[in-house]
């Protein structure tokens, strides 16, 4: 069983700027950045998954003219009060808080790391007991805790897996073990 992630294009938001769960559009660059990914697509039968966030929603649509379940599950992460802040604005301490303890400290009103991780690997086991192969439509965040998963990287160490706007993994699935056949390509 193959499962491949494709990571949203770039959004429509100038940096700086804290957003997970918000639905922000895609950038101008959003057909170039289709093409792109278009070349790289796995030739095959795939069940096709995405956040229902239109920044990934819309690419699922734009490279698969097919049936697409969409899952709050492969949203990024719930930021809560920080939603639509300049990182800036968050207070320091509150911030740093947060920072010390990013894996299983909760944003307020949001939710931790490790929360976004149980719901990606609710999904993954899922898609894992049907076995049938999936591309899946995501966030950084998911993607990257996936990862985590899949080459045992701690999640407090999974940040050093980048994992870019428009960017393809491969997982491949054999009895039950999820191997990464490559990621960011």
């Amino acid at each position: 069983m193959e499962i491949y992630l494709i990571r949203h294009t770039t959004p429509a938001i100038e940096s700086g700027i804290c957003y997970g769960f918000s639905d922000i559009d895609v950038a101008d660059t959003f057909e170039t950045e289709v093409a792109a990914i278009k070349a790289k697509l796995p030739a095959g039968d795939f069940d096709v998954y995405t956040s229902p966030l239109q920044r990934c929603s819309k690419l699922a649509t734009a490279l698969f003219n097919k049936e697409i379940t969409a899952d709050d599950r492969l949203k990024e992460m719930n930021f809560g009060a920080w939603e639509m802040l300049a990182w800036d604005a968050i207070g320091r301490e509150e911030l740093q808080t947060w920072a010390d303890d990013f894996v299983q400290a909760r944003v307020p009103q949001g939710e931790s790391y490790e929360e976004l991780y149980s719901r990606s690997m609710e999904l993954i086991q899922e898609l894992v007991e049907k076995d049938r192969n999936a591309v899946i439509f995501t966030h950084g965040g998911v993607i990257r805790s996936i990862l985590a998963h899949a080459t045992n990287t701690p999640l407090v160490d999974s940040f050093d897996l980048k994992v870019q706007y428009g960017r393809i993994s491969q997982l491949k699935v054999e009895d039950g073990d999820i191997k990464v056949v490559f990621y960011n390509s």
